[in-house]
């Protein structure tokens, strides 16, 4: 199995390769439509709620605002206060904030591998600002397509409530505590992830090019295909509000890449996979159920026409990252003169 993934990588490695050589105008459409999504979508919708997640952990104000909620937490989804903290708020917040969050907690060493990445998985909420801003049409779309995602991780986070109870997670009593290093901390840190995450949408955006030059959307009598790539491409499909809600549910393997570069290599991405794979399916069920009380007759309503909202101009997202960037040359700075000092 080892050698076949290794022959399989190199294949797929030379040919990527050899389609950006020997296709250099479609790569280049593909890159800046890349770009494009990173800067109108992913920056905007993302940048703000990954800073505040940081904020918020490194703090300990999750801590403590978990010891209100603790009881409600335990009893109903059997996490205790911070991690039912961390599971509410990654809700609302886009999808790899809750698994950067989970990775912080096991890495200080809060939780067992086993279980931070159940909850990698169960923490994958695609944010109201994704919804609305991308994925939806009208208002009553998007109010359908969050709350059948929502209601899609509450069941999940019940049924898994099994596991937490026989495998409780400490609590974890801290006072909260804010500095200036923590907040540059917090922005540099988050700058450098949507970096990594931006890289994989520009990369699936050629992967997605080359596939549709292979035929794929023959193959899968359409281009859903694209948004089960990238979910930032959902915007440019066709497709019938169910199976949209179930590509936002599902998230998109450029989302798994995502996390995957924020796990690099110490927790494993495929319980997580097949937990969005189960979600789908989930959520797909209750919008069908949901749908005819949002939306009266309308069968047919694609998900791909204009968007609520559309960033007007790229210059505060450029500029927000050449700030991050003077931010985080200046945290390098800072420490390499610790150890001087």
């Amino acid at each position: 199995m080892k050698i076949a993934k290794k022959i399989l990588t190199v294949l797929f490695a030379v040919s990527f390769c050899l389609y950006c050589l020997f296709f250099p105008a479609q790569v280049k459409s593909a890159v800046g439509e890349g770009i494009n999504r990173c800067i109108t979508i992913i920056i905007p919708s993302l940048y703000a709620m990954m800073a505040a997640s940081s904020i918020l952990l490194k703090s300990g104000a999750l801590s403590i605002a978990g010891r209100w909620i603790s009881p409600i937490t335990r009893r109903i989804f059997g996490l205790n206060g911070e991690c039912g903290a961390v599971f509410l708020f990654s809700l609302v917040s886009g999808y790899p904030v809750g698994a950067k969050m989970i990775y912080s907690m096991y890495t200080e060493g809060r939780m067992s591998k086993k279980t931070a990445e159940i909850m990698s998985g169960l923490c994958f909420g695609s944010g109201a600002a994704f919804v609305f801003g991308c994925a939806a049409s009208t208002a009553e779309i998007g109010g359908l397509i969050l709350i059948s995602n929502l209601a899609a991780e509450i069941i999940m986070a019940v049924v898994l409530s099994i596991y937490f109870r026989k495998n409780p997670i400490s609590e974890n009593k801290r006072n909260a505590a804010v500095s200036a290093d923590i907040l540059t901390n917090s922005v540099a840190s988050s700058g450098r992830a949507l970096g990594d995450m931006c890289l994989c949408v520009v990369i699936f955006a050629v992967f997605a090019e080359m596939a549709e030059y292979c035929g794929l959307s023959v193959l899968f009598k359409g281009n859903l295909y694209k948004a089960v790539l990238d979910i930032t491409a959902i915007a440019e499909i066709s497709a019938d509000i169910p199976a949209t809600a179930a590509l936002v549910s599902f998230g998109g393997v450029c989302v798994f890449f995502q996390i995957s570069a924020i796990f690099r290599g110490k927790l494993s991405i495929f319980p997580l996979a097949s937990m969005r794979i189960c979600a789908a399916a989930l959520t797909y069920l209750i919008c069908r159920i949901l749908q005819p009380f949002f939306i009266s007759g309308a069968v047919d309503v694609f998900a791909s026409g204009e968007r609520l909202y559309r960033e007007a101009s790229p210059v505060p997202s450029v500029m927000l990252i050449i700030m991050t960037g003077v931010v985080i040359a200046e945290t390098a700075k800072i420490r390499r003169k610790m150890p001087a000092e």
